[in-house]
């Protein structure tokens, strides 16, 4: 009887409860990312208990402060997290969820972003209709929320470009642009612009995956990579890119999928 007291008590500590100990949507939003495992896990009462609580820790050890720290140290958390359990899934299995727990946690650094710029008072200019852009955080919740496509991210494998790397960066670094940045890549003040962020972007194959994504035709990205061989420097690479899909297009292929996150939120 004692045991089973007990057990109960642990029980009680759960996903929902833990919750409210934070203070903020955006470190809730990435308590949800971390123990997004629980369930898939089937863990036991005792366990998830464990879990929940040492979750609960992590959310406050992520470094919101650098780009690059940000995505690190929360890598870092979810690892430690799922140490014990790593016999229970399959390597593909512990892969996705891992990948799928990223995600969870950029919805969160979404949000924060947002709360930065009310802290900073720095207001969004509203985008009109005819100015055919997003704000960085429309267009980092649309590329959140593309489903996996495992047809796309086989080709664009051959092409050098990742699907679940570059999906978790496009949104880290279109978010992040609220943000003054870090290093070299601090800026003077917030861009809340998606064109501007998109044509300043100097990673042509994050272009060609921002491309791809939206469903571009998949042979004009194969021919665009092909012609980006003819190149050296990423800056000329990246300008092959914007020539054969330019923002007009990104834009066109996004606007229906930003329309869904709006009507979503």
């Amino acid at each position: 009887m004692p045991e089973r007291r007990e057990e109960k008590n642990i029980s009680a500590f759960d996903v929902s409860i833990a919750r409210y100990h934070l203070g903020y949507e955006y470190d809730r939003q990435t308590y949800d990312a971390l123990v997004l495992p629980v369930k898939e896990l089937d863990l036991t009462a005792a366990e998830k208990g464990d879990y929940c609580s040492r979750a609960l820790f992590a959310t406050s050890l992520i470094d919101w402060d650098r780009y690059d720290r940000t995505r690190t140290t929360f890598f870092g958390q979810a690892d430690k997290l799922l140490r014990p359990y790593k016999n229970r899934l399959s390597d593909p299995e512990m892969k996705d969820l891992r990948r799928r727990m990223y995600i969870r946690f950029m919805e969160g650094r979404i949000r924060f972003f947002e709360f930065l710029e009310k802290q900073e008072n720095a207001k969004l200019l509203p985008i009109e209709p005819g100015e055919f852009d997003f704000h960085n955080t429309e267009l980092a919740s649309v590329f959140a929320h593309l489903p996996p496509q495992p047809e796309t991210e086989a080709w664009l494998k051959d092409l050098d470009v990742s699907w679940a790397y570059d999906q978790l960066y496009m949104v880290t670094w279109f978010s992040g642009q609220l943000s003054l940045g870090s290093g070299n890549y601090s800026r003077s003040r917030p861009n809340h612009s998606a064109k501007v962020t998109y044509e300043r972007l100097l990673n042509p194959f994050s272009l060609l995956w921002i491309a791809a994504a939206l469903g571009e035709d998949r042979e004009l990205v194969e021919r665009t990579r092909k012609e980006m061989d003819d190149y050296v420097s990423w800056r000329a690479k990246c300008g092959v890119v914007r020539r054969a899909v330019p923002w007009s297009r990104i834009y066109g292929l996004a606007l229906p999928l930003a329309e869904e996150e709006r009507s979503r939120k």
